[in-house]
């Protein structure tokens, strides 16, 4: 359950729920300009709080591409329910 921010290359892994709020916090405002590329591979859990946050990212970053790869089946669904799926790029990892 690891985050590393390289440029604008996010790696996250491991459950993201209330209990994680601040470190998400924490990582998405570092995030300044994009692009930026979010590899979800070895996420496996997403809640409100989550989805909370990543929008929030999402929508400062405005005019700047968010892309996020890797993501599971579960987590995809989460975001197309949300209606954010389409604020993002999805694709596979590299």
């Amino acid at each position: 359950m690891t985050e590393r921010t390289s440029g604008h290359h996010v790696t996250l892994s491991g459950e993201y729920d209330i209990a994680r709020r601040q470190e998400l916090m924490d990582l998405f405002r570092s995030i300044q300009g994009g692009p930026v590329t979010m590899d979800m591979t070895d996420v496996s859990y997403i809640d409100s709080t989550f989805i909370a946050e990543l929008a929030t990212m999402r929508f400062r970053l405005d005019g700047s591409s968010v892309t996020l790869v890797g993501v599971q089946p579960n987590i995809a669904r989460v975001l197309q329910v949300a209606k954010l799926d389409r604020f993002f790029i999805f694709g596979s990892p590299a």
